[in-house]
């Protein structure tokens, strides 16, 4: 799988440097909040960062180049007391730290003078995940309470990515453009809904 991955990033890179035509680079932030519970106590907060460069060796057609962290924090501060003890859990905060490294292809699906394009990219990722949580707690009796620290866990994934985006033209080589993007474990399409993000950001073709 790795001398795949390996010989597939060479050709891609060979493409690149004898036949760009243009290049592009791109920025998106997407940032999204969910205030839940009975009285609004918890939370779930994320934002994305994506930054791209495409190396264009067809007029529609490019190399991709992408990375993107994302971060989402859900805090909880239900109380709940432990049946048979006098401590009683205050809350926890979970943090899953995403990276996402991608190489694959760009196609744009209108040219000419077109000021609003789609475009698709579709090619193989790698993704970072840490996931740790925190949890607050109390003695019922003293008052006293603390923070137990979890163990992160780390996990490694080959993965693939899928992007559909809308680029609208605002300036000379410069776009405002709004993505959708999917990553999920290679083979496995039926997880592409798991892990859905939606950015907004600019691009600047040179």
């Amino acid at each position: 799988m790795k001398s795949i991955n390996l010989s597939i990033l060479i050709f891609l890179l060979l493409i690149s440097a004898n036949l760009t035509a243009m290049t592009e680079l791109g920025f998106d932030f997407g940032y999204s909040k969910q205030v839940y519970g009975y009285q609004k106590q918890n939370s779930t907060r994320e934002r994305t960062y994506t930054g791209s460069m495409a190396l264009y060796f067809l007029t529609l057609t490019a190399i991709e180049f992408n990375y993107s962290n994302s971060k989402e924090i859900t805090t909880d501060n239900t109380v709940v007391k432990i049946t048979g003890s006098d401590y009683s859990i205050m809350g926890y905060q979970n943090t899953i730290d995403t990276n996402v490294y991608g190489i694959g292809l760009r196609q744009s699906l209108v040219g000419g003078k077109s000021r609003i394009r789609p475009l698709i990219s579709l090619g193989y990722a790698k993704q970072f995940i840490k996931d740790s949580t925190n949890m607050t707690y109390r003695n019922d009796v003293t008052n006293l309470g603390g923070v137990v620290l979890g163990n992160p866990s780390k996990k490694r994934q080959d993965s693939v990515f899928a992007t559909f985006a809308l680029k609208f033209i605002i300036g000379k080589g410069l776009n405002l453009q709004g993505s959708v993007k999917t990553v999920f474990p290679a083979f496995k399409m039926g997880l592409a809904k798991d892990y859905v993000k939606y950015t907004v950001g600019f691009t600047w073709m040179f």
